[in-house]
């Protein structure tokens, strides 16, 4: 939005640029501290905080965005699908904008 096509480009790599060379360098890594018992415990503890860090953010972006009966029916039948259907997410967010087209075009 602020630099148009050229910032979103710029941005997009800017976020997935550095977690995708982490990876990539700590590959070759991953078998010799696999099985390290020590690894693990950080790994997991490390997971439990980003899940925590995830949920919070959801339920901040919720609170901001679930503002009126369509958008909380959007966002009820959106987790519906997802806890009970094996359907792919950029589906469901296409889906959603349509819904969200329907709803409050105008």
């Amino acid at each position: 939005m602020v630099a148009g096509a050229i910032g979103a480009l710029l941005a997009a790599l800017a976020v997935f640029v550095p977690p995708y060379l982490i990876v990539i360098a700590g590959a070759p890594y991953y078998r010799r501290f696999a099985r390290n018992l020590q690894m693990k415990a950080f790994v997991q503890g490390v997971t439990a905080a980003a899940v925590g860090a995830i949920a919070g953010a959801a339920f901040i972006l919720g609170r901001r965005s679930l503002i009126d009966v369509p958008t909380v029916f959007i966002a009820a039948v959106t987790f519906g699908l997802l806890s009970f259907k094996k359907i792919p997410e950029p589906l469901l967010i296409l889906g959603a904008g349509v819904a969200g087209l329907l709803l409050f075009k105008g």
